[in-house]
């Protein structure tokens, strides 16, 4: 008795199409559950050796804040601070800032000026 074996094409029109609709399911679904954003800063350490950015996230009606760094040469940004609203300003009037110390040791999250959160570096 003899077996015959059919052989698979690498590249089956089937499977291209298959894989096709599931990245587009999966690329629909990413959009939906993200958030919109908006980079409401970037800025540099005095030394150099950090950087800093701060996004303003819409979950809901108010807004939504993170802080995140990387270090100078590294791809991978780190979450420094997720604040889930402010509320002791209206959002329409609020200005958003981050600053860095003189030193590069300390940064900070400013709201219409007054420092509202910070963080202290380890040298």
């Amino acid at each position: 008795m003899k077996r015959s074996y059919k052989k698979k094409r690498l590249f089956d029109s089937k499977r291209i199409g298959t894989g096709l609709f599931t990245f587009f399911v999966v690329f629909v679904a990413f959009k939906i559950m993200t958030p919109p954003s908006t980079e409401m800063a970037f800025i540099q350490s005095p030394d150099g050796s950090k950087s800093a950015r701060l996004r303003k996230f819409y979950y809901v009606s108010q807004p939504s804040y993170k802080v995140y760094y990387r270090e100078t040469g590294k791809k991978i940004w780190l979450n420094l601070l997720y604040l889930q609203s402010y509320t002791n300003v209206p959002h329409q009037t609020a200005t958003e800032s981050i600053e860095w110390s003189p030193d590069s040791e300390h940064l900070y999250f400013k709201i219409n000026g007054t420092s509202i959160w910070s963080h202290a570096f380890e040298q």
